[in-house]
């Protein structure tokens, strides 16, 4: 009898060890993504587009007395968020897919941002980059759209920057981007819901740097 407690406490104390190793492994592979906002940044997140795995937290840095947040779009099963006050504000990361959210004062400035969340593999890096190599200007998606598109774009440091829309005939019809941007992976939606079917170009422009990508519109 005696050597049967015994055995059951010895498979009672492994299973423990067990759990608080899985504990220790899951936690130690979790990340915080910082996204900033405010202040010298505008009314940009930055960054404002991420990839996140499930376990980490995203947490927001800044006044939300001046710029509430709100999530627009989160998936089955996740919980909505909203902040309108406080500077910090730390939002774990339980479900998968895409999350969408914005600034409620200033959404037709374009604050607005997003982040992807997979399952985790077990393998990963707890480094989440904030400053891009280089510059760069993604092609739209979907592409074609109707009527709303996201352009992503990387700036590698702080800068002013421009994205412009362009007709066939070169005349501008929508601007995305005019403003001194930090570091970071950006993403913008352009909503051509007032514009015809066609084709359009987005240029990418700052002091060293220019791209232009095409699109097309088809409603």
């Amino acid at each position: 009898m005696k050597t049967q407690s015994i055995t059951i406490f010895q498979r009672t104390t492994s299973i423990a060890w067990v759990v608080v190793l899985l504990a220790v492994v899951t936690t130690a592979h979790a990340t915080t993504h910082v996204i900033q906002f405010g202040g010298s940044l505008g009314h940009t997140y930055s960054p404002n587009s991420l990839n996140v795995v499930i376990g980490d937290t995203i947490q927001w840095e800044g006044s939300f007395s001046s710029h509430p947040l709100s999530s627009t779009s989160v998936p089955a099963g996740a919980q909505s968020f909203h902040q309108a006050s406080g500077s910090v504000f730390a939002y774990p990361v339980t479900v998968t897919g895409m999350y969408l959210y914005q600034c409620d004062f200033h959404v037709s400035l374009g604050m607005t941002g997003s982040f992807n969340a997979s399952a985790s593999t077990g393998i990963r890096s707890d480094r989440t980059s904030f400053h891009p190599d280089a510059f760069g200007l993604e092609q739209n998606y979907p592409n074609p759209f109707n009527p709303t598109t996201t352009i992503s774009f990387d700036i590698p440091f702080q800068t002013y920057v421009s994205i412009k829309v362009y007709n066939l005939v070169g005349q501008e019809v929508a601007t995305l981007v005019s403003e001194n941007m930090a570091a970071g992976n950006y993403s913008k939606i352009w909503n051509a819901t007032s514009m015809p079917s066609g084709v359009y170009f987005y240029r990418l422009q700052t002091g060293s740097f220019t791209n232009t990508r095409k699109l097309v519109l088809l409603k």
